[in-house]
């Protein structure tokens, strides 16, 4: 290693985070620099790697990381500073805070792989070290002091992590620092019990890292509702009444920590902001607004009667999950109907349905509609808490953290979810001079539509920084993932209904390979 770099790892050893650290793990940071560098000598035989420490100078206003960014970088400041800027949808861009020499930040996305939550910006030239999650890693499980120290100064910018939060996000700064002082960290292991069924709801709880599952006991073994990983909330309905339980038994499926935020700290909030965190709860519950407005008692919305609902409509199978969407095609007349009253009852006009399928012995066609499972794969393989099950059974995205990644299509064994490309932002429209007949023409072309996000427009303190959605991310997304929601908000499945021959109806996958029940139901 050369003088300069060993200089640089030393000055990187020296900061407060590394302090009483074991030295096999600083020797393995001494190692990996020196690989990233090209002066350690691999053994014969041994194939050549890319370091995990390596370091790196940042020039004024130069950008270290944009906000959304998926990284994996747990960056160390050893020189200069560095301004954390935060952009939410609707409103300024908020300047975190001032990142000095010693300072670190992207614990979050090192550990949960969750998009960026910030901009991070040079102010004055920098210098930094960059641990990749591999090596962060190894130092987070070997040594108690060093993740303590993560721990707590995650904690004290849980504010970063609030605000783009689905259930949070749209609380003021007052707000967020009332719910952070009351924040809890906690942490379990791979099966622990986070908290048992039926006992009292007091808490709503935000997975930093790790997965949860919501279990229930049925026929003598644990079935499962619902599955939570990082960045999703879960015990929303605690916020919504009193006498709140909890409606299954949640435990942790891997090494997991989660914020515990209380319900008392949401009561302290002013009115506005509390009934703003209800709103958010009811969303994020599959209640709309109107439906909570006019529930017969506001107090019973989070009692036990809505607990109940998650439990009979999956655990009782009255949810329409594990139930295929099929068109019998000696009934079908072609009329398109079922295409178009999806188009109608969703508001970007794109269907949910399509009648591409595979044909059965039945004369039927088992067509592209999601089965709202019981074990929804989707979930599992989303990494970015987009997927949830509401209480009504049915499997939806939560859009504002989707990434575009895809990874929900590969995961989906029916192949029933598709990406299609995000629609253009509308035209700005023409002024009033401009939207004269005939003469219009002479006061200029319409203004030119705004900066996408794929290139916002920002003077040099960021001012203009805006969040187009995706947990906050600036960078646009790969596209929108779609799939059947069972026609949510309506009181019936808009194909299903609007068939003029009753051809489209959904039945158990096991009657369409038996023709005498098919018989026996006149199919």
């Amino acid at each position: 290693m050369s003088s300069a770099s060993a200089g640089q790892v030393e000055a990187l050893l020296a900061t407060p985070l590394f302090a009483g650290v074991d030295d096999e793990l600083l020797d393995g940071i001494r190692t990996e620099a020196a690989i990233a560098d090209g002066s350690y000598a691999f053994e014969p035989g041994v194939a050549r790697r890319e370091g995990l420490v390596r370091f790196r100078d940042v020039a004024d206003a130069e950008e270290i990381v944009a906000q959304g960014t998926i990284t994996t970088e747990f960056v160390v400041i050893l020189h200069g500073q560095v301004q954390a800027l935060q952009a939410r949808s609707g409103r300024d861009v908020y300047r975190h805070r001032d990142y000095g020499p010693g300072d670190w930040f992207g614990e979050v996305s090192t550990r949960s792989h969750h998009p960026a939550l910030a901009t991070y910006r040079a102010d004055g030239d920098t210098l930094i070290a960059v641990i990749e999650a591999r090596m962060f890693a190894r130092l987070y499980a070997e040594d108690d002091t060093f993740r303590e120290r993560i721990d707590q100064g995650y904690l004290d910018n849980l504010a970063l992590h609030l605000r783009l939060s689905p259930l949070t996000r749209e609380l003021d700064e007052q707000a967020i620092a009332a719910l952070q002082k009351g924040a809890e960290l906690v942490s379990y292991e791979d099966g622990d019990t986070i908290v048992e069924r039926n006992e009292a709801a007091d808490c709503v709880f935000l997975v930093r890292a790790g997965a949860v599952a919501a279990v229930v006991d049925s026929h003598g073994s644990e079935r499962t509702l619902a599955f939570y990983k990082g960045n999703a909330t879960f015990g929303e309905h605690a916020l919504l009444g009193n006498g709140a339980t909890w409606p299954a038994t949640y435990k942790a499926l891997t090494a997991t920590t989660l914020i515990k935020l209380p319900k008392q700290a949401a009561r302290n909030l002013s009115a506005p902001e509390q009934r703003g965190l209800v709103r958010a709860a009811n969303r994020l519950l599959g209640k709309d607004e109107v439906a909570a407005a006019t529930s017969a008692n506001a107090e019973d919305i989070g009692s036990r009667r809505l607990l109940d609902e998650l439990f009979v409509m999956v655990e009782r199978e009255s949810v329409k999950g594990g139930r295929a969407l099929v068109i019998d095609r000696t009934r079908c007349v072609r009329c398109n109907m079922c295409v178009e009253s999806c188009v109608a009852v969703h508001d970007d006009g794109i269907p949910r349905l399509s009648k591409v399928g595979t044909p059965v012995a039945t004369d039927e066609v088992l067509i592209t509609a999601c089965y709202h499972c019981e074990t929804p794969q989707c979930m599992l393989s989303c990494e970015y808490a987009a997927i949830r099950r509401d209480p009504q059974g049915r499997v939806r995205f939560e859009y504002d953290n989707c990434v575009g990644c895809a990874g929900c299509i590969d995961g989906c064994p029916y192949g029933v979810i598709r990406l299609v490309a995000p629609a253009p932002p509308p035209p700005p429209p023409p002024s009033f001079l401009q939207s004269l007949p005939l003469v219009g023409k002479l006061f200029g072309s319409p203004p030119a539509a705004p900066a996408t996000a794929a290139a916002p427009a920002r003077d040099d303190d960021a001012a203009r920084m805006r969040s187009i959605g995706a947990g906050g991310k600036l960078n646009q997304v790969n596209g929108k993932t779609i799939k059947c929601d069972l026609c949510a908000g309506l009181p019936f499945e808009a194909c299903v209904y609007n068939c003029p021959t009753t051809a489209i109806l959904r039945k158990q996958p096991q009657e369409l390979f038996d023709p005498a029940t098919a018989r026996r139901r006149g199919l």
